[in-house]
């Protein structure tokens, strides 16, 4: 089964998720990934592009993400790798849809770092300002260029958490270029509205975008 889109039902929430449509970077969204393990719910923070800037033949690459920010709720994130470990290179085919992790990769297993921010790196919850990279720059983390999608954080949670209101930037390039490019946006994982929340997101006008 493929993962499906979470369609926000307040309009506030759709608001501060939307992203600027001419972007190449066109915002994150998260999808429920596969599975139902333990009865916890997968969630899946996914980076969107369009082909916006794109010559014939290449594809954006993926570098790094960082100044991961709690806007609002609990991430209460869960771990099946043994360590409660974010990095990626702990999860395997044998727990990748019950463990929480982020990646550079669009995919678990090796090829991700944590940079310095990303202190502690174990526990329920990323560090403010947390971030991770490409730790194999030899290898290009294509966008898929058909989904124009990149996954780059898994989260499993339980079905009682709260919702959560996050920010992340991210920088990416063409592929046979040098030259990064910088985008930033927020998301929203469902759950169990906190009180003010949804107040939160209204208040904030909170939107994604990107910048050269």
């Amino acid at each position: 089964m493929m993962p499906r889109s979470i369609i926000l039902t307040t309009a506030s929430l759709a608001a501060a998720c939307a992203a600027a449509s001419h972007a190449t970077f066109t915002g994150f969204t998260v999808v429920r990934g596969q599975g139902n393990p333990n009865g916890n719910i997968v969630w899946e923070i996914r980076a969107n592009f369009n082909s916006t800037g794109l010559s014939a033949g290449q594809q954006w690459v993926f570098l790094n993400a960082y100044n991961w920010t709690t806007l609002g709720g609990s991430l209460s994130a869960l771990h099946n790798d043994g360590l409660s470990s974010w990095d990626a290179n702990y999860t395997n085919a044998g727990n990748s849809s019950t463990d929480s992790f982020v990646t550079a990769t669009g995919t678990y297993g090796s090829g991700t770092a944590l940079d310095p921010n990303f202190n502690p790196s174990t526990g329920s919850s990323i560090p403010a300002l947390a971030g991770w990279y490409d730790a194999t720059p030899g290898v290009a983390n294509a966008v898929d260029s058909n989904s124009m999608s990149f996954l780059v954080a898994q989260i499993v949670r339980a079905p009682t958490a709260s919702l959560y209101i996050g920010s992340l930037e991210l920088t990416y390039k063409a592929s046979g270029t040098a030259v990064g490019i910088f985008g930033n946006g927020t998301f929203v994982i469902p759950g169990i509205p906190a009180p003010g929340a949804v107040a939160l997101l209204g208040l904030a006008g909170l939107t994604g975008r990107r910048r050269r």
